[in-house]
């Protein structure tokens, strides 16, 4: 019997229904439930970065440099001084190029390691920036010249790899704020690469650069500035007759610098080791080795042999120091003198 008009096309209508509520398309109306809400995922853990030196490796540290350069920029009268060594366009020109202002880096490391093998050595240069992670990164992988690789261990922590000319290099992003750049060594086990793990929370027992021994000791000594540099020992060969043979007993050695009342840099330089019987003589042998560096071709360069306070020894069982007061102006110029091209190059 044929269907009536009008019936065909509401049984196709009914039909077309059910078909779609069986497949999950239909609308409540249909009978079924409405999806719950997708529950947002859970906040990452809060990176380790507070302490840039929690993110530099102990093994294989040569030497290592803490720099304040937002601190130090801050000094006026330290400002014409800092323009002899990195002049303003330097400064601009390395902004563009790397997405990184250095005028505005809160804080900053540069440390070198040991290389083992055909990696050889490394320098990894970390910064707490106030640029766009995006920037630097687009940047950074507009120099690389081949063997390009990218990596995320987490969405705020990114790592490209990739050679410049003919050094391997790599990136490393943790969060907003903080770069790290290697420059030579194994791009995947090198200190960028730990740096990353340190900051996941990935190396809890192996030590970072000033966690504990003799660095550790030297950083409490030298106190808090704006720039510091350290070196742990052992030294051998031509650095173990440094400083009149005091550096072949030393365990480490210290520097800090910070801009004085009189409009000068306090200096102090430390070397750390046992010196419970000798502390004394060891502190004037560290006075006659800081004359003769000032009283050298390159101190008169420097302008050491022209402190605004003259050079003053102290000792304690466990480390020998001398503290001494600069000219700024004339440290600034040798430093432009002695390195200028060198960072006109790393600012590119």
């Amino acid at each position: 019997m044929a269907d009536a008009p009008g019936r065909a096309p509401r049984r196709r209508a009914v039909l077309g229904g059910f078909l779609s509520c069986a497949l999950g398309l239909a609308l409540p109306s249909c009978g079924g439930a409405p999806r719950p809400p997708a529950r947002p995922s859970p906040p990452l853990p809060p990176l380790a970065t507070a302490d840039l030196t929690r993110l530099l490796p102990q093994a294989g540290l040569r030497w290592l440099i803490l720099v304040r350069p937002r601190e130090v920029a801050a000094v006026p009268w330290l400002i014409p001084s800092i323009a002899v060594v990195a002049p303003e366009e330097n400064l601009a020109r390395h902004a563009r190029a790397t997405g990184v202002d250095l005028r505005q880096v809160r804080e900053a490391a540069i440390a070198s390691y040991a290389g083992a093998g055909p990696a050889g050595d490394a320098t990894l240069y970390v910064a707490r920036h106030s640029g766009d992670p995006r920037a630097i990164e687009r940047l950074f992988r507009r120099r690389l010249t081949g063997k390009e690789r990218r990596a995320l261990d987490r969405p705020d922590v990114v790592r490209v790899t990739g050679d410049i000319g003919t050094r391997p290099h790599a990136l490393v992003l943790l969060g907003e704020d903080v770069a790290c750049v290697q420059d030579g060594g194994s791009p995947l086990r090198g200190p960028a690469r730990v740096a990353s793990l340190y900051a996941l929370g990935r190396l809890k027992r192996s030590p970072a650069a000033l966690s504990g021994g003799p660095l550790r000791a030297l950083e409490a000594r030298l106190g808090p500035a704006p720039v510091r540099a350290f070196a742990p020992g052992p030294f051998d060969g031509e650095l173990a007759r440094g400083a009149r043979g005091l550096l072949a007993a030393a365990t480490a050695v210290g520097a800090a610098a910070r801009p004085s009342a009189r409009e000068g840099i306090a200096l102090a330089i430390a070397v750390a080791g046992d010196f419970s019987a000798s502390g004394e003589a060891a502190s004037e042998e560290l006075l006659a080795a800081w004359n003769e560096l000032a009283g050298g071709s390159f101190g008169h360069l420097l302008g050491l042999d022209a402190p605004v306070e003259p050079p003053l020894a102290t000792h304690a069982p466990d480390a020998v120091a001398v503290a001494v007061e600069l000219n700024p102006r004339a440290l600034a110029r040798g430093l432009a003198a002695a390195t200028g091209e060198r960072l006109a190059e790393m600012l590119r």
